[in-house]
Formats: structure tokens, sequence, C-alpha cells
């Protein structure tokens, strides 16, 4: 009976040693299970499924590959992700530099057409300045005898020149003052 005893305590080391070997065989490590094999450490790219007796090992539902083969599959993808992106970037790039290149016409257009309507604004004040004095000045020399009424047809003649000037004035000179 102490052998039969002593028989089952041994089974039960050895069983309990070889189901925890196998079990620290496995390791779950940002989504795939690493299985350390004698071949080295081997990494399961499928799922990895749990046997349903704890002495035996599990096995991959997918592909085993080895750790320096999934570096290089891993190293291979990053390279093409990195060439997309910089693909990508360059496209921004020339399509930022097409955008500029219209941004920088619509300024262009925007400066002449300003110069364009300040020259008409100019011209158009000119004009008014000139048909405001030619009117006074052809004005019958009989009402400018009184000293009075010459002095406030003067004074109304100035009035009409200076809001001309403020109305008329171009941007440019309006930012001048």
């Amino acid at each position: 009976m102490k052998t039969l005893v002593y028989v089952t305590t041994i089974l039960l080391v050895f069983f309990t040693v070889g189901l925890s070997s196998v079990q620290s065989q496995t390791q779950e490590f940002e989504g795939y299970t690493i299985i350390r094999t004698t071949a080295g450490p081997q990494v399961c790219l499928g799922n990895w499924v749990q046997p349903k007796d704890v002495a035996l090992s599990g096995f991959c539902d997918g592909q085993m590959v080895d750790v320096a083969q999934l570096s290089a599959i891993s190293a291979r993808q990053s390279a093409q992700k990195m060439d997309q992106l910089l693909f990508t970037l360059v496209s921004i790039d020339q399509k930022l530099a097409v955008n500029n290149d219209q941004v920088k016409g619509l300024i262009q257009a925007t400066v002449n057409t300003q110069n364009a309507i300040d020259q008409q604004v100019r011209l158009v004040g000119e004009f008014l300045r000139e048909a405001v004095t030619k009117r006074f000045d052809a004005l019958p020399k009989e009402m400018f005898a009184n000293d009075l009424f010459k002095e406030e047809l003067k004074k109304l003649k100035e009035d009409i020149l200076e809001e001309i000037e403020k109305r008329y004035s171009t941007r440019s000179e309006t930012f001048k003052k």
C-alpha cells in the first residue's frame, strides 16, 4: 500500500509538472500567441486553440511563423505603409502648391481690381471738382458784388469740394490720412 501511495504521488507530481510546462509554453502578447518550441519561439498568426486535455498542447488555427519571419513581414508592411503615407503627403503638398498659386492669382486680381476702382473714383472726383469749380466760376459777376454774399458762395464752394474729397477719395488716400 505504501508503494501504491508512493507511485501515485510521483505520477501526480509528474502530471502537475507536465501540465505547467505545457501551459508555460504559450504566451499572449498584443493579440499574438507566442509558443516556445524546440526550434525557438513561434508566433501563431491565426487563433490559438486551447486543447481539451490539459496534458496536450494546443494548436494554431492559422499560420505559424518564427519571430524573425514575423519581424521581416512587419518591417515590409511598415515600409509599404510609409511609402503610401509619403505618396499621400507628396500629393497634399502638390495640391497645396496649386492652391497657393491660385490664391496668389486671386490676390493679384483683387489688387488690380482695387487699383482700377481707385482710378475710377479718382477720375470721378476730379470730374466733380472741375464741374463744381466751372459752375461757380460761371456765376454772373453781379452775384459777387455783395462781399457777404461773395464770402457765402466761396464757403459753399469749399464745403462742396471738401465733401467731394471725402466721398471720392481713393482707398489708398483714405489709409494715408
